[in-house]
């Protein structure tokens, strides 16, 4: 059981207390699967954490109280203010890092760092190592307008057909040490290049693509202390993006906005996220509604990414598809566990099917898997707060300090773990292409996915949503045969089953002047040689 900032404190005596109006932690019984499905069904604001028997939420308010009341749920107050919590968290921090040493953290770090700490540190890596580090901006910007950024790191960086390894931090704002756990990656990969032969071999065989904060909007508004535990993006009415800062900072606000991850289109609008947009879990007014989830659906559309690590925290999981306890396991749960198991280890977090922890629909890694086949999961840092102790939340969690041998666990060994999972054949598919230097390669695929069926705000049901999924990857031909790392072009369904489809590969000319493409059908371990040797001649299939 997690350790709280003060004791737990029955409703009678404190539910009614000073500082009632405050966002509160509360710890709400649930002894069974029913029960936990039946809370996040209210709406509430669930935490990531399950206890023996209980589940926590944020109370903003006396009306969420009220709420959980009305529902015929029970709950005791564990902290009674979690704004003031916060403030005295990051108060010790801060006057710990005035007099201490740097920390063993890749970066030195004693202390969260802003968002602009984030594109200062991202531009640093860039400029210092150009061969190495390429900074990226994403296509669309927040809804305030911010540029959401990241970096791709490789050696020898420049596009080719190495798979890809996606590390994302912060779809939910207050989660802060999400955006940290990514940012030391990247520190860490960098300083390791080239003196530890593993570092360098993933970085030679693979590339990551490592983006801090998804939610640039929300983390900012965080992060600044006007709202702490803000978990949601700016959204303020459906359909309109012309936000100001100040609406989204209004108090009268803060209960608004969509939940990011509950805005991915495989089983949006399904069991766990709601139809109510002062919910808690609101899923948007449809699939890929906001700027900040189509960011993150252009980087897994437009690269190889075979393997895909959301960051969340913090309960302490690793989490992979089924997301639904009324779905069956995924065609590839045995491969799935195995991987999802070597992360539990390596960081002591419980490696479980998503459904176990409670019902959700419309996430990042569920989405990724059943679109491209690329293993997608979702790390649950530990914690028994949003925000703890930057010792506690970051630098211990990364390195494994307390739990396990430094040299051997914590999130570190189990990012360089999923990265070898990513780099790892048998996990995707190679495509041998023969085709003339200098031409343009393009490996792609369309088709149409759907929805859950659709949750009404009168408690019905409609009918899924269909929506077209565009998969393009490109690449310049050295001349010869290439070796290209890709998802298979079978599908798995959400039946447990697959869906056999075909990558169409082309090849073009510099100015169009001559192309040919195939199709290939290719699965998961399988090689496939694709002859466009024919590109420099002239046209053809």
């Amino acid at each position: 059981m997690p350790a709280y900032a003060q004791p737990t404190q029955s409703t009678d005596e404190a539910g009614r207390a000073d500082g009632a109006d405050a966002v509160a932690l509360l710890r709400v019984p649930t002894p069974t699967a029913a029960e936990a499905n039946r809370l996040v069904a209210t709406g509430a604001d669930v935490a990531p954490a399950p206890g023996d028997g209980y589940l926590e939420v944020y109370a903003h308010g006396p009306e969420d109280r009220r709420a959980l009341e009305n529902s015929g749920f029970h709950y005791d107050v564990v902290i009674r203010d979690l704004a003031a919590h916060t403030r005295t968290v990051l108060a010790e921090d801060e006057a710990r890092a005035r007099t201490a040493s740097a920390s063993p953290l890749p970066s030195g770090r004693n202390t969260y760092r802003t968002l602009a700490d984030y594109g200062t540190e991202m531009d640093r890596l860039a400029t210092a190592n150009p061969d190495l580090v390429r900074p990226i901006t994403l296509p669309h910007r927040s809804l305030l307008g911010k540029e959401v950024r990241g970096l791709e790191i490789a050696r020898d960086v420049a596009d080719d057909g190495r798979p890809v390894f996606l590390l994302v931090g912060t779809h939910h704002a207050r989660e802060w040490p999400t955006a940290e756990m990514v940012m030391e990656f990247a520190h860490d990969l960098v300083e390791h290049d080239g003196t530890d032969p593993r570092v360098t071999g993933l970085l030679e065989r693979a590339r990551i693509i490592l983006v801090p904060i998804v939610n640039v909007d929300g983390y900012d508004l965080s992060r600044s202390y006007l709202q702490e535990y803000k978990r949601k993006n700016c959204r303020v009415v459906d359909g309109d993006d012309e936000i100001t800062p100040g609406e989204c900072a209004d108090p009268a606000h803060e209960r608004l906005g969509v939940d990011l991850n509950r805005n991915y289109g495989v089983n949006w609008g399904g069991r766990g996220a709601s139809p109510d947009p002062e919910s808690g879990t609101y899923r948007g007014a449809s699939p890929f509604t906001e700027p900040e989830v189509r960011n993150v659906r252009h980087l897994v559309s437009t690269h190889q990414v075979t393997s895909l690590q959301s960051v969340h925290n913090y309960g302490g999981l690793v989490l992979r598809p089924p997301q639904q306890s009324d779905t069956p396991l995924t065609a590839d749960e045995e491969r799935y566990a195995d991987i999802g198991d070597a992360l539990g280890d390596a960081t002591g977090y419980d490696s479980i099917p998503s459904y176990q922890l409670y019902d959700t629909s419309g996430s990042t890694g569920e989405w990724s898997y059943f679109t491209t086949g690329g293993f997608g999961f979702e790390f649950e840092l530990e914690g028994g707060n949003f925000h703890v102790a930057y010792q506690e939340g970051v630098v211990d969690q990364y390195l494994g300090i307390g739990t396990q041998d430094h040299a051997d666990g914590g999130v570190r060994e189990g990012l360089l773990r999923q990265f070898e999972a990513a780099a790892d054949r048998e996990n995707h598919s190679v495509l041998d292409v023969s085709a003339p230097r200098g031409a343009t390669l393009t490996v792609e695929k369309t088709f149409t996915q759907r929805t859950a069926p659709v949750r009404q705000p009168d408690g019905g049901v409609g009918e899924p949503i269909p929506f077209t999924s565009e998969l393009t990857s490109t690449m310049t031909a050295p001349g010869g045969a290439v070796e290209w790392s890709v998802n298979p072009s079978v599908r798995p369904a959400r039946d447990g089953g697959t869906i056999a489809e075909s990558w169409t590969v082309r090849c073009e000319r510099p100015r169009g002047a001559a192309w040919q493409e195939v199709d290939v059908t290719v699965a998961r371990g399988e090689r496939a040689e694709v002859d466009l040797r024919r590109c420099a001649g002239g046209p053809g299939r």
